[in-house]
């Protein structure tokens, strides 16, 4: 049975928070709670323009409309994957198919966990562990665990560049 992809319920414009550095944002209401959840992922426009998650299926068209306002798909260089869960996964199989030139960046288990569901490119996959870095042209991107997470995959991404780090 295919999936049936709803519009996200709240819509939040894109937020700048460093140079080059954005924050495309989902805001999704919990079912049956006065409650919203944010659903984050970012753009970093370096020379080698990075992805930070991917978002969540629900909310695929107009993700994919924030962030390819930003960065072109055959332009983007890398797609760091936080973590496994659905939010920051959501559009993972889309992204590396539309974007030929993107290496994904992210655990080896993550990679693993979901190699029943996604058909990776493996020869396009570069497995980091905390402390490992990489060059996206104009600065150096270093994995960093969180002191807190929510599982065991879970990585952070700095940018020696802003400043920026990001954590899930």
């Amino acid at each position: 049975m295919p999936t049936v992809l709803s519009e996200p319920t709240f819509q939040q414009e894109r937020t700048q928070i460093a140079p080059d550095t954005y924050v495309i944002h989902e805001v999704q209401h919990a079912l049956g709670q006065p409650l919203s959840v944010y659903i984050n992922s970012a753009v970093i426009l370096a020379e080698e323009p990075i992805l930070v998650d991917t978002g969540s299926p629900r909310n695929r068209r107009q993700w994919w409309e924030d962030t390819f306002a930003l960065v072109d798909p055959d332009e983007v260089a890398w797609v760091f994957i936080s973590h496994e869960d659905g939010d920051h996964v959501g559009n993972l199989e889309e992204v590396m198919a539309t974007g030929p030139n993107a290496t994904l960046v992210s655990s080896w288990a993550l990679t693993e966990r979901y190699s029943n569901a996604f058909d990776f490119p493996l020869a396009r996959c570069r497995w980091m562990d905390d402390g490992d870095t990489f060059e996206a042209g104009d600065r150096q991107m270093q994995v960093v665990r969180p002191p807190l997470y929510d599982c065991p995959t879970t990585r952070g991404l700095f940018d020696t560049k802003t400043g920026v780090y990001w954590a899930s």
